[in-house]
């Protein structure tokens, strides 16, 4: 590698590209600190806290949140149907409401409402995709942890309201917390973890619930961040 590819690759312009990328963000949360926490938890320390896709302010996708897409049917939380912008503007709307309780407008307005969200992260469409599926993994990815099913079966799996409400009753009993502020204020990625460490400590998987190991997640990150350098230096050739 010559000397101007490397000084390509220390620019700020690739750092961005790095730290925009959802596959390396959605990596790097799934490594253990050294404490034995998820660092996708770390966001329920500053629960008023939030962070951006692209340019706009977002805050942590919680319990609350993902039942209230799974009611209006968003195709990202039931799997049904092809994902329009209209889809990405209400995702986004969601997820940069600070409390749906004090959502003051009908069910109706919400498209208008959350018109042009996606237009406002500055990303292309498939990039707001890529951003959003990243946000859910991320929330989900505690459950990673957990020893497939015995039963063989290939059933997929529905996170619903019915399954919603046995995790946050298990939450609610971990953290100490009422259970409105378990579903409304807590990250769904620290519910998810409560519960994984409820399984642990009640013995419900033996003890086949694994870890994920950091040093293949880098692995991983360091493929990924090749991957992305060769498209950055190829850029400069067309």
């Amino acid at each position: 590698m010559s000397s101007e590819e490397l000084n390509r690759l220390s620019s700020k312009e690739f750092s961005a590209v790095l730290a925009a990328d959802p596959v390396i963000r959605d990596l790097r949360s799934r490594l253990v600190d050294r404490r034995d926490f998820i660092p996708g938890t770390f966001d329920a320390l500053l629960l008023t806290g939030g962070d951006r896709i692209g340019d706009l302010p977002v805050l942590p996708l919680t319990a609350a949140k993902w039942a209230f897409l799974w009611v209006i049917e968003s195709p990202f939380v039931s799997g049904k149907n092809a994902v329009s912008e209209t889809d990405l503007n209400i995702f986004l709307f969601v997820l940069g409401c600070p409390d749906l309780r004090k959502l003051q407008i009908p069910l109706t307005r919400i498209p208008a409402e959350a018109d042009r969200y996606a237009a406002a992260t500055g990303l292309s469409l498939e990039q707001v995709i890529r951003e959003i599926q990243s946000v859910i993994g991320n929330a989900f990815s505690p459950l990673a942890m957990l020893p497939k099913s015995d039963s063989g079966s290939s059933e997929e799996v529905f996170y619903d309201g019915a399954w919603l409400a046995w995790i946050a009753s298990i939450a609610v009993k971990e953290s100490g917390m009422p259970y409105d502020r378990v579903i409304h204020d807590l990250p769904l990625s620290l519910l998810c973890q409560l519960y994984v460490a409820w399984r642990r400590r009640e013995g419900v998987d033996g003890d086949r619930i694994s870890r994920p190991q950091n040093g293949e997640i880098m692995d991983q990150i360091q493929a990924r961040v090749n991957e992305l350098g060769k498209e950055f230096l190829k850029s400069f050739k067309s």
